[in-house]
């Protein structure tokens, strides 16, 4: 049953350290940057909430509240189901004093919005209550209330694993908010050059062209490429906006939230999309989060980690992202919220922690060993990927820098130990298996790679591979990622029974529309190194674009290429005489532009790629081959009207039959009461009687 009392309490998982505390050290010691003092105020704290309700911690039986306001007054939570108030309670904030903004955030500069105009209090209390007891696939209404403005909203309990229907999940990444994204030509990104061209298209807009003076450029590779139509902060409006449309269970973010976990006005930023001004999914939609790297990055605080081995700056962001975000945590208390299970009905997702590995890499003296070839002939080369996915931290920075959660994801690891068990645990109980993390472990983009790579990269994701075989082995549907911000889909299956997992880089939220690794020819010219072996679709390659000249001779894009968007999962369960027990289509959506002559926005139309795939599931919850199919369960209606006829001459009825005769009584009753309406005068019947068939008799049409 339900408790009636809220706990009102707030609930992260483990007491926050200071960002920048080791022992004996304050905050005002860190080099990089320097907290405005508590009572200093950029804008002067509001009433009100300062970032909205979000939903965490979601399950069948619970589901936990988050909000943020900025006096510290008492708030009042209260929960209804069909319109009877369940609970009542009062919740008191807590001022979270690590999310104060820096004078290096105040004194920032941004150009075409006016100084500091972003900034806010430098107050973040953070309220939290948890809904206990509640029943599954039940909507909920609840109202939170905050210095006298009240915000309403309902969420829906994740149904059992034995009762569900229909499930929608959407996946994105790397949104990386900041107001720099919003200023109209300096807040979009460059639009790298697509690598196909629809039969018949014109060139892509060049310089000295319309498009490059109403959107500007950036170079890129040496070569000068147009800025994209839509900024980041218009690209993360309208992909909420059409996510929001379409009403998912469950959004899953794999990591890049802001533009740097110790830069708070991107967090400001993001939360005013999700649970702010500009929208509220994250209110009726468990959002279901991965740190990235950017979440361990501190931009104006201090980048990575300083000259002294201190990651200042990585261990900022981390604490900052332990504050917002509360998750069911693992085995091990001191990593928090870096990893974390979730079960939605039928469907497990496992959010990993793949910021850091061990043993920690030196990219510089990687890099010498220049080792080339694809990523499967790098592999029989080497015989691994490395180890790490982030040369410019190390742990021992981390801990230096006074922060205790960050867990290491090698082999052997606690967190590799946790995620075999839980794999172990959906697959004993039949769950559909998807997982999420941030650096994609598949990919053709600058990340795609290796640090020992011929063509090597800082911070692959190809450390990550080290799990294709526990993924293989327990038979994980699904992978969704991040941090090369391709919109790219490849398909593994190493250990060759026919059976394998998609990885989705997703990283097309708000931020880059990078292109693929290319490297310099002796021309001068640039080709993709096409490392990704495993690569089935890529917006850039399998998406040609369609330019043309409207009818004011205005260069248009018509379709095709890479823009900003969501992978859209849909399960669904199916009724087969086989194994097959389910379905997941996976729709991967982009927002596509529409322009005027003037390049003015007319709208942004929903659209979705040439790479729809259809998952079948089996019984036990792993994915069938490829080339299964679904063997319907037989009609058991009987179909045969010659065998119809033969029972009938047979036993002298028949369902037609049965039907003819009651047809002919319910004519002759009919036709009694039409008789009856339009004689009511002259029968022998009750006044009443009479008077009710004359109303009758009054609504006919003759």
């Amino acid at each position: 049953m339900f408790r009636h009392r809220i706990p009102a309490t707030v609930i992260a998982a483990a007491a926050l350290l200071a960002p920048v505390a080791t022992p004996g050290a304050t905050a005002a010691e860190a080099p990089n940057f320097t907290y405005l003092d508590i009572n200093e105020h950029p804008k002067e704290p509001q009433p009100g909430f300062r970032v909205l309700p979000y939903l965490q911690m979601p399950a069948a039986n619970q589901m936990t509240l988050n909000f943020f306001g900025e006096l510290g007054t008492d708030a009042t939570v209260t929960l209804e189901e069909s319109g009877k108030e369940l609970a009542k309670e009062t919740v008191k904030g807590k001022l979270q004093d690590n999310l104060r903004y820096t004078e290096g955030e105040r004194a920032q500069e941004i150009d075409g919005l006016e100084q500091g105009s972003w900034l806010k209090s430098n107050n973040n209390y953070k309220y939290s209550v948890t809904f206990s007891g509640l029943k599954p696939a039940t909507t909920y209404k609840y109202t939170a209330t905050l210095d006298g403005e009240a915000k309403t909203n309902s969420f829906t309990t994740a149904p059992t694993a034995d009762d569900w229907g229909n499930i929608r999940i959407v996946a994105f990444s790397d949104t990386e908010t900041e107001p720099a994204g919003r200023p109209k030509k300096n807040g979009a990104r460059e639009w790298e050059r697509n690598r196909t061209f629809a039969e018949g298209s014109l060139d892509r807009p060049s310089e000295g062209s319309k498009w490059f003076e109403k959107f500007g450029s950036n170079k890129r590779q040496e070569v000068l490429e147009p800025r994209y139509p839509l900024t980041q902060d218009e690209a993360m409006k309208h992909n909420i906006r059409e996510i929001t449309k379409q009403n998912p269970d469950l959004l899953l973010v794999a990591g890049d939230l802001g533009q740097g976990g110790g830069y708070q006005p991107g967090w400001d930023e993001y939360f005013g999309y999700v649970a702010g001004e500009h929208g509220d999914i994250a209110g009726s939609t468990p959002m279901l989060t991965a740190l990235g790297n950017w979440e361990t990055f501190g931009a104006s605080n201090g980048s990575y980690q300083d000259e002294d081995g201190v990651a200042w700056g990585a261990a900022k962001g981390r604490n900052a992202y332990m504050t917002y975000f509360d998750t069911f945590g693992s085995d091990n208390p001191d990593h928090q919220d870096s990893y974390y299970r979730v079960d939605h009905g039928p469907v497990t997702v496992l959010t990993l922690d793949s910021t850091n590995g061990l043993p920690d890499e030196n990219a510089a003296v990687e890099k010498e060993k220049a080792i080339p070839g694809t990523d499967n002939e790098f592999f029989d080369t080497k015989g691994d990927w490395g180890t790490d996915t982030n040369t410019s931290f190390t742990l021992d920075g981390m801990h230096k820098a006074g922060a205790t959660s960050q867990p290491d994801f090698g082999e052997g690891s606690e967190q590799w130990k946790w995620v075999e068990k839980q794999l172990a645990d959906a697959r004993a109980k039949g769950q559909f298996i998807i997982v999420q993390f941030h650096h994609t472990p598949y990919s053709s983009g600058v990340h795609g790679t290796a640090t020992a790579s011929a063509n090597p990269d800082a911070q692959p994701g190809t450390p990550m591979r080290v799990y294709t075989p526990l993924f293989e082995k327990y038979g994980v549907a699904t992978v969704i990622s991040g941090h090369d911000e391709m919109f790219e889909r490849s398909f593994i299956d190493d250990n060759g029974d026919g059976v394998g997992f998609h990885n989705f880089d997703v990283g097309v939220a708000a931020d880059g529309l990078r292109g693929d690794y290319r490297v310099k020819n002796e021309d001068g010219t640039y080709s993709p190194i096409n490392f990704n072996t495993y690569r089935e679709w890529m917006a850039q390659a399998n998406e040609p674009e369609m330019w043309v000249d409207d009818e004011n001779g205005v260069r248009q894009l018509k379709d095709g290429g890479k823009h900003y968007g969501h992978l859209q999962m849909d399960l669904e369960p199916l009724k087969c005489s086989n194994d097959i027990a389910a379905k997941l289509t996976t729709s991967p959506v982009y927002l596509f532009p529409v322009l005027d002559s003037d390049y003015e926005l007319v709208k942004v139309e929903r659209r979705v790629y040439n790479d729809v795939q259809e998952i079948l599931l089996t019984k036990d919850g792993t994915p069938a081959k490829r080339d299964a199919e679904c063997d319907p369960v037989p009609d058991e209606t009987p179909s045969d009207s010659s065998s119809a006829s033969s029972e009938t001459d047979n036993q002298g009825s028949s369902t037609g039959g049965i039907i003819a005769v009651a047809i002919g009584v319910l004519a002759a009753l009919l036709g009694a009461l039409g008789f009856a309406v339009l004689n009511a005068d002259s029968l022998p019947l009750p006044p009443a009687a009479k008077s009710a068939l004359n109303q009758v008799r009054g609504q006919l049409p003759f």
